[in-house]
């Protein structure tokens, strides 16, 4: 690699480097300019090539979920009349071959919500916290994570998941208030259903021997 002194070129040498530095500049960018088109042409045909196969499969998917759950019915009514109303409220039903060779699961993916009556239960448990702050850089650190934990999103809603991981903590505390207020947490949480599922699996024989253990879900809105 050859070095340039750049205080030994006369003002005409300066300036056409300066021109040939520029020009290959010019050039890197608009490489780097071409490349960046060429690279959004081949994700555009990515996805193109790509999507209706899964849209076309998706339909039909769904398709077979609605059927099964309209299947499921009349299983649900004979569970129920042999083992309890409770059957008909369960969340999902499943069953595997006597052999082990197949298993499916239908059901209702779940997601925690308030139903607004947890406001009374959270108060509790913040004058819960706040009696066990202290006055050292740690405990007022603790005292930021936990706020952090009942922290609400934008709509002033608190996060179910973490209200409810906090339950966990019952024994630990050993605290009457703090009791109190998970049991109103608890009592305003209800778990509502979102969307619909199957997940399941097949034993499935792929010659010379081989039998693969092959597993699958899907979920429709």
């Amino acid at each position: 690699m050859t070095t340039i002194d750049i205080t030994a070129l006369t003002p005409e040498q300066k300036k056409a480097l300066q021109v040939q530095l520029e020009a290959e500049n010019r050039a890197e960018k608009q490489k780097k300019s071409n490349d960046k088109k060429i690279l959004k042409g081949l994700k555009n045909d990515f996805v193109l090539g790509n999507v209706d196969f899964f849209i076309d499969k998706r339909n039909d998917v769904e398709e077979r979920v609605i059927k099964m759950f309209k299947d499921l019915e009349s299983i649900v009514e004979m569970d129920s009349a042999l083992y309890g109303e409770k059957k008909k409220e369960q969340d999902s039903y499943s069953h595997t071959l006597d052999d082990g060779s197949a298993y499916m699961q239908v059901g209702w993916n779940i997601k925690p919500s308030f139903d607004g009556a947890e406001a009374h239960g959270i108060s509790k448990l913040k004058d819960f916290m706040a009696s066990l702050a202290g006055e050292t850089e740690n405990e007022k650190l603790l005292m930021k994570f936990l706020n952090v934990a009942l922290k609400t999103d934008v709509k002033g809603n608190y996060n179910p998941q973490k209200v409810r991981d906090l339950d966990r903590l019952r024994e630990d505390a050993n605290n009457e208030l703090f009791n109190e207020a998970m049991d109103i947490i608890n009592e305003a949480m209800i778990d509502i259903r979102t969307s619909r599922y199957v997940r399941g699996y097949k034993m499935v024989d792929f010659g010379n021997g081989l039998m693969k253990r092959v597993e699958f879900k899907f979920s429709i809105d």
